[in-house]
């Protein structure tokens, strides 16, 4: 059985392994060096406008959906950038569909306008994840990111909410 439910604090403990995981074995996540649960803790302390989701599948959370700000000026409140992290062991069982069918309405009813997918290729799973929901690739920023010896790509799609009010 899966449910998706909003992330709680103690969730974060898992969901700093997985980032960790990711971190030190994946070209998902660029950073470099591990987290630390106070790290996590601060991102999500300050996320309060930015919903975080769980995928809970059997009592074990195996996979979390995230919202954040895009950039910090002003007028680009209204789009924000959207990660999706998932255990090896449960992709390609539909966890990340989960995830996005909570998370993307959620931010629809926020208010927000665009969202963004940043994607570091070649990850042809997560295009079809995101395209599935809509998202238009509109971009590939070339050898942005350093992993692993290796200058990395990174593709940009974008997902528009035609009704979504006006900014403030």
């Amino acid at each position: 059985m899966r449910i998706v439910r909003p992330v709680t604090l103690d969730d974060l403990p898992v969901i700093l392994d997985i980032l960790n995981r990711e971190i030190r074995e994946g070209i998902a996540h660029f950073g470099t060096e591990p987290l630390t649960i106070e790290d996590l803790a601060r991102e999500f302390a300050n996320a309060t406008a930015y919903p975080w989701f769980a995928a809970i599948h059997y009592e074990s959370l195996v996979g979390f959906a995230r919202a954040n700000p895009w950039k910090s000026r002003g007028g680009y409140a209204k789009t924000c950038e959207v990660g999706l992290y998932v255990e090896p062991e449960t992709q390609g069982q539909g966890v990340g569909v989960a995830l996005y069918e909570q998370l993307l309405p959620s931010l629809q009813c926020l208010g927000f306008k665009t969202l963004l997918g940043g994607i570091a290729l070649p990850n042809p799973a997560s295009v079809r994840l995101h395209e599935k929901f809509g998202f238009s690739h509109v971009g590939t920023l070339p050898q942005v990111g350093w992993k692993f010896g290796a200058w990395r790509d990174v593709g940009y799609w974008a997902l528009v909410f035609p009704d979504a009010p006006r900014a403030p």
